[in-house]
């Protein structure tokens, strides 16, 4: 999936946090642990859908159905899901277009956190907004112990890093390398963004295509 707009700031962020996300459930779904997916180009066999019973047992939630069908295709045939690196499979969307949409989109995606059953994507989320929290928390410790300095430097620098070095194929299959640039505002903003979306999304109830959902 490629997220299409202008050449923004916001948009630049969006794009690579989105890009992250792929790379992650590509990685993921690698090492048969799947996690996420997008329905925009999900394919799967009629026959699977069917033994799995479909989207029966989460029709009560609003949103995320094609993640479930994902971890149930995965539990009763385990080995079969893929992630297609082709250029002619990638989706185009338009990002959102504003921060609000953005954030009720986030908080959308955050709600149904809950409802998993496979502890993989709940694994996941734990340990990316723990990694995120604690470089912010790092900083506020460098504020009062200025002797912490150097090893919260280097926590910021071997982060970053392996951002970059996880990204850059992801970035290079999606045709924006040019985004990389926005890596580094993208990491002071991820922490309060990531706390305020997941407290949010834990809570319940959003704004979607017009109506209100609980």
């Amino acid at each position: 999936m490629l997220l299409t707009g202008p050449a923004t700031f916001l948009h630049t962020l969006i794009g690579l946090e989105f890009a992250g996300l792929i790379g992650v459930g590509a990685a993921c779904i690698t090492r048969q642990r799947p996690t996420m997916c997008n329905g925009a180009n999900l394919a799967y066999r009629r026959t699977a859908f069917e033994a799995v019973e479909g989207f029966a047992d989460n029709l009560h939630v609003a949103s995320g159905d094609d993640e479930f069908l994902l971890h149930k295709i995965h539990a009763a045939f385990p080995g079969t899901a893929f992630f297609l690196a082709d250029d002619a499979a990638i989706a185009r969307t338009a990002a959102p277009a504003t921060l609000l949409t953005l954030l009720r989109q986030r908080v959308r995606w955050a709600s149904k956190w809950r409802h998993y059953h496979s502890t993989a994507p709940r694994h996941l989320a734990v340990l990316v907004l723990g990694a995120n929290v604690a470089l912010a928390v790092g900083v506020g410790a460098g504020l009062l112990w200025p002797a912490l300095w150097p090893w919260v430097g280097a926590a910021w620098v071997i982060k970053l890093g392996a951002d970059a070095w996880f990204l850059n194929p992801v970035l290079a299959f999606l045709g924006r390398r040019r985004w990389m640039w926005g890596l580094l505002p993208l990491q002071v903003l991820y922490a309060p963004y990531a706390l305020a979306v997941g407290a949010a999304g834990w809570r319940g109830g959003y704004q979607w295509k017009g109506r209100a959902v609980r």
